[in-house]
């Protein structure tokens, strides 16, 4: 099951965002480069996340509502949804580094070690 996440809109409502695998695969047999273009904005952010831009945050954004909406053959246009989108930039932020699971704690190893964990 996805995980959703809120983010506000500029007339007071919200939109629904993921990027859950299953999610980005469904788009990917639709919308191949939007799920490209997530690939090379992710491997922009593990490099070197102060080079991201606002507008490729908005783009990452846009992806998670693309994923979220998959299903939907009525959805907003990229330009449709910056403008919709909120002009916070803190919740903007925030959104992102939920989705992206860049909250400030260590994040597990993607490998496992090998070595046994206490109690197994």
């Amino acid at each position: 099951m996805a995980v959703y996440h809120k983010i506000s809109t500029n007339d007071g409502g919200s939109i629904d965002l993921t990027l859950n695998l299953g999610a980005l695969f469904e788009l990917s047999k639709k919308d191949k480069p939007m799920v490209d273009r997530y690939f090379a904005l992710q491997k922009m952010v593990q490099k070197d996340s102060s080079s991201m831009t606002e507008l490729d945050m908005g783009e990452f954004l846009y992806i998670a509502y693309r994923c979220a909406h998959v299903k939907d053959e009525d959805y907003m246009k990229i330009e449709d949804f910056l403008y919709k989108l909120t002009d916070s930039r803190q919740e903007m932020g925030e959104v992102f580094k939920k989705l992206y699971g860049t909250n400030g704690k260590k994040q597990g190893s993607p490998m496992p070690s090998g070595k046994r964990q206490k109690g197994k």
